[in-house]
């Protein structure tokens, strides 16, 4: 009966001290869109609340490389940082401090130009995301909009401007008319002077 309880108490204590690599705190990060219309730019803010203790983040950003061109990552926090660009349709994000994140901050703004003529929605999704914190435990790391989400897209802004193809005709008869006009005043002139000195 010893021996039972021995062993036991051994696996309750094994587990006692395994349980923090794999239990921590849940940290849900706030994802902000803003869409210019007037120049077809789409950024992603990331951000976190104070008291989250972050150590370590990384993750991958998929979005729809037909409607979008991945033109910047500018990372606000972080003492390491780097960024995987090099997979059209996919960012892969990599955040480490040296202290731990405990105040609140932006973590990284993600900037993409909206293709010319791309429309409806662009969808976007979070996937492989790992965070730990400052005693290497794993942290349940989530998004408030989801792992994935939509954002509505408008007609990027027009290159050039084509002039209407009529527009030089209405431009040519205006010119023929403005001529004959003109002729035909002058022609009025001459008769009446040559009726005042006949």
């Amino acid at each position: 009966m010893k021996k039972v309880l021995s062993v036991l108490m051994s696996m309750l204590l094994l587990f006692a001290l395994c349980l923090p690599a794999f239990a921590a705190d849940t940290v849900t990060a706030e994802v902000q869109t803003a869409f210019d219309k007037e120049t077809g730019v789409l950024t992603l803010t990331l951000s976190v609340p104070a008291g989250t203790d972050l150590a370590t983040l990384e993750s991958t950003l998929r979005y729809d490389a037909e409607k979008l061109e991945l033109t910047d990552v500018v990372y606000g926090a972080g003492d390491m940082t780097t960024v995987n660009k090099d997979t059209a349709g996919a960012v892969r994000l990599y955040m480490i401090w040296v202290a731990s994140q405990t105040d609140a901050a932006t973590l990284a703004t993600v900037t993409f130009k909206v293709k010319d003529g791309a429309t409806g929605k662009a969808a976007f999704e979070f996937k492989n995301t790992s965070a730990t914190d400052s005693n290497d435990a794993n942290i349940a790391f989530g998004f408030q909009s989801g792992d994935a989400f939509d954002i509505a897209l408008t007609d990027a802004p027009p290159t050039d401007e084509k002039i209407p193809s009529t527009a030089g005709k209405y431009i040519a008869v205006g010119t023929v008319a403005t001529v004959v006009i003109a002729a035909a005043v002058t022609a009025g002139a001459v008769v009446k002077r040559k009726k005042q000195d006949a």
